[in-house]
Protein backbone atom coordinates (compact mmCIF):
# COMPACT_ATOMS: atom_id res chain seq x y z
CA UNK A 1 0.00 0.00 0.00
CA UNK A 2 1.66 3.49 -0.86
CA UNK A 3 1.96 5.93 1.62
CA UNK A 4 -0.11 8.47 0.49
CA UNK A 5 -3.27 6.00 0.63
CA UNK A 6 -2.16 4.30 3.99
CA UNK A 7 -2.27 7.97 5.31
CA UNK A 8 -5.90 9.05 4.15
CA UNK A 9 -7.21 5.63 5.67
CA UNK A 10 -5.31 6.62 8.67
CA UNK A 11 -6.64 10.20 8.84
CA UNK A 12 -10.23 8.49 7.86
CA UNK A 13 -10.07 6.58 10.49
CA UNK A 14 -9.10 9.28 12.78
CA UNK A 15 -11.93 11.01 11.84
CA UNK A 16 -14.49 8.61 12.59
CA UNK A 17 -13.00 7.61 15.87
CA UNK A 18 -13.61 11.50 16.69
CA UNK A 19 -16.54 11.53 15.79
CA UNK A 20 -17.68 8.53 17.09
CA UNK A 21 -16.33 9.25 20.39
CA UNK A 22 -18.05 12.58 20.00
CA UNK A 23 -21.55 11.50 19.29
CA UNK A 24 -21.04 8.53 22.37
CA UNK A 25 -20.42 10.66 24.63
CA UNK A 26 -22.99 13.48 24.16
CA UNK A 27 -25.48 10.53 24.10
CA UNK A 28 -23.90 8.54 26.86
CA UNK A 29 -23.05 11.43 29.06
CA UNK A 30 -22.93 10.79 32.68
CA UNK A 31 -23.85 14.87 33.70
CA UNK A 32 -25.43 17.03 31.40
CA UNK A 33 -22.38 18.74 29.89
CA UNK A 34 -19.86 16.23 30.52
CA UNK A 35 -18.84 15.54 26.83
CA UNK A 36 -15.77 14.96 24.59
CA UNK A 37 -17.22 17.63 21.80
CA UNK A 38 -14.84 20.25 22.65
CA UNK A 39 -12.05 18.00 22.97
CA UNK A 40 -12.67 16.15 20.26
CA UNK A 41 -12.31 19.79 18.08
CA UNK A 42 -9.02 20.37 19.55
CA UNK A 43 -7.66 17.31 18.88
CA UNK A 44 -8.83 17.95 14.94
CA UNK A 45 -7.43 21.33 15.12
CA UNK A 46 -3.95 20.05 16.01
CA UNK A 47 -4.37 16.68 14.29
CA UNK A 48 -6.04 17.45 10.62
CA UNK A 49 -3.97 19.53 8.34
CA UNK A 50 -6.66 20.71 6.41
CA UNK A 51 -8.97 23.27 8.32
CA UNK A 52 -12.12 22.00 6.42
CA UNK A 53 -11.73 18.40 7.90
CA UNK A 54 -11.20 19.38 11.40
CA UNK A 55 -14.36 21.68 11.58
CA UNK A 56 -16.51 18.69 10.08
CA UNK A 57 -15.72 16.98 13.71
CA UNK A 58 -17.33 19.04 16.00
CA UNK A 59 -20.00 19.85 13.30
CA UNK A 60 -20.69 15.99 12.41
CA UNK A 61 -20.85 15.23 16.58
CA UNK A 62 -23.68 17.59 17.00
CA UNK A 63 -25.64 16.84 13.63
CA UNK A 64 -25.47 13.10 14.67
CA UNK A 65 -26.01 13.68 18.45
CA UNK A 66 -29.06 15.94 17.92
CA UNK A 67 -30.91 13.32 16.02
CA UNK A 68 -31.74 11.77 19.34
CA UNK A 69 -31.16 14.30 21.90
CA UNK A 70 -33.96 16.51 22.76
CA UNK A 71 -34.67 19.35 20.51
CA UNK A 72 -33.09 23.31 20.97
CA UNK A 73 -35.92 25.29 21.91
CA UNK A 74 -34.39 27.86 19.18
CA UNK A 75 -33.05 28.00 16.01
CA UNK A 76 -31.12 30.81 17.10
CA UNK A 77 -29.78 28.85 20.18
CA UNK A 78 -28.95 26.02 18.03
CA UNK A 79 -26.64 28.09 15.72
CA UNK A 80 -24.88 29.88 18.31
CA UNK A 81 -24.30 26.35 19.91
CA UNK A 82 -22.99 25.10 16.68
CA UNK A 83 -20.47 28.50 16.19
CA UNK A 84 -19.40 28.19 19.59
CA UNK A 85 -18.31 24.70 18.50
CA UNK A 86 -16.61 25.29 16.14
CA UNK A 87 -13.93 27.56 18.12
CA UNK A 88 -12.09 24.85 20.08
CA UNK A 89 -10.83 23.52 16.61
CA UNK A 90 -8.46 26.77 16.48
CA UNK A 91 -7.41 26.07 19.69
CA UNK A 92 -5.80 22.75 18.41
CA UNK A 93 -4.51 24.67 15.50
CA UNK A 94 -2.45 27.01 18.15
CA UNK A 95 -0.74 23.68 19.31
CA UNK A 96 0.46 22.75 16.76
CA UNK A 97 2.94 26.07 16.94
CA UNK A 98 6.47 25.25 18.46
CA UNK A 99 6.59 26.80 21.73
CA UNK A 100 9.00 27.06 24.88
CA UNK A 101 7.71 25.24 27.67
CA UNK A 102 6.38 27.87 29.27
CA UNK A 103 4.15 29.19 26.12
CA UNK A 104 3.08 25.11 25.44
CA UNK A 105 1.74 25.35 28.83
CA UNK A 106 -0.04 28.61 28.83
CA UNK A 107 -1.78 27.12 25.62
CA UNK A 108 -2.59 23.53 27.00
CA UNK A 109 -4.36 25.84 29.88
CA UNK A 110 -6.40 27.58 27.32
CA UNK A 111 -7.56 24.36 25.82
CA UNK A 112 -8.48 23.07 28.63
CA UNK A 113 -10.37 26.05 29.96
CA UNK A 114 -11.42 29.12 27.04
CA UNK A 115 -13.65 26.48 25.08
CA UNK A 116 -16.08 25.47 28.04
CA UNK A 117 -15.80 29.49 29.64
CA UNK A 118 -16.57 30.17 26.13
CA UNK A 119 -19.86 28.22 25.37
CA UNK A 120 -20.84 29.26 29.21
CA UNK A 121 -20.83 32.93 28.51
CA UNK A 122 -22.08 32.61 24.82
CA UNK A 123 -24.64 30.08 24.73
CA UNK A 124 -26.46 31.17 27.92
CA UNK A 125 -26.51 34.65 26.39
CA UNK A 126 -28.42 33.22 23.49
CA UNK A 127 -30.96 31.25 25.50
CA UNK A 128 -31.61 34.25 27.28
CA UNK A 129 -31.67 36.66 24.35
CA UNK A 130 -33.73 33.62 22.17
CA UNK A 131 -35.82 32.09 24.79
CA UNK A 132 -38.22 33.33 26.50
CA UNK A 133 -36.99 31.10 29.70
CA UNK A 134 -35.93 34.44 31.90
CA UNK A 135 -36.80 37.81 31.31
CA UNK A 136 -35.26 40.08 29.25
CA UNK A 137 -33.77 42.64 31.67
CA UNK A 138 -30.49 42.48 33.84
CA UNK A 139 -32.20 40.51 36.58
CA UNK A 140 -33.25 37.52 33.85
CA UNK A 141 -29.48 37.51 32.74
CA UNK A 142 -28.11 36.97 35.83
CA UNK A 143 -30.40 34.33 36.48
CA UNK A 144 -29.85 32.82 33.16
CA UNK A 145 -26.04 32.94 34.10
CA UNK A 146 -26.75 31.62 37.55
CA UNK A 147 -28.81 28.67 36.51
CA UNK A 148 -26.45 27.59 33.90
CA UNK A 149 -23.17 27.18 36.93
CA UNK A 150 -23.36 23.43 37.34
CA UNK A 151 -23.72 22.75 33.39
CA UNK A 152 -20.53 24.69 33.19
CA UNK A 153 -18.61 23.27 35.99
CA UNK A 154 -19.48 19.86 34.60
CA UNK A 155 -18.64 21.13 30.93
CA UNK A 156 -15.10 22.49 32.06
CA UNK A 157 -14.12 18.57 33.69
CA UNK A 158 -15.59 16.88 30.69
CA UNK A 159 -13.50 18.82 28.40
CA UNK A 160 -10.05 18.63 30.56
CA UNK A 161 -11.44 15.37 31.45
CA UNK A 162 -11.48 14.22 27.37
CA UNK A 163 -8.03 16.37 26.31
CA UNK A 164 -5.89 14.09 28.44
CA UNK A 165 -7.58 10.64 27.62
CA UNK A 166 -7.60 12.01 23.77
CA UNK A 167 -3.98 13.42 23.56
CA UNK A 168 -3.65 10.28 26.33
CA UNK A 169 -4.26 7.75 24.30
CA UNK A 170 -2.41 8.93 21.15
CA UNK A 171 0.32 9.05 23.15
CA UNK A 172 -0.13 5.77 24.35
CA UNK A 173 -0.64 4.37 21.08
CA UNK A 174 2.76 4.99 19.99
CA UNK A 175 2.32 8.35 18.64
CA UNK A 176 4.49 11.04 19.16
CA UNK A 177 2.93 14.43 19.45
CA UNK A 178 5.20 16.77 17.22
CA UNK A 179 3.97 19.59 15.36
CA UNK A 180 2.53 20.13 12.81
CA UNK A 181 0.92 16.22 12.42
CA UNK A 182 0.87 13.71 15.03
CA UNK A 183 4.15 11.21 14.35
CA UNK A 184 3.97 7.33 14.80
CA UNK A 185 6.79 6.86 16.67
CA UNK A 186 8.42 5.04 15.13
CA UNK A 187 8.11 6.16 11.81
CA UNK A 188 9.91 9.37 13.64
CA UNK A 189 13.11 7.75 14.65
CA UNK A 190 13.36 6.79 10.40
CA UNK A 191 13.16 9.95 10.08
Amino acid sequence: MNENRQRTLIDLLVLTLLIAIGVAGRWDQPQWCFTPTAAAAIFAGYYFSRIGIALLVPVAILLVSDLLLPAYNSVGVMIVTYAVMIVPVWFGRMLRSPASAQVAAWRWIVCGFVPATLFYLVSNFAVWAFQSDYPKTWAGLVQCYWVAVPFYRWMLSGDVFYLVLLFGCAALAGVRITAPRLIPAKAKSEI
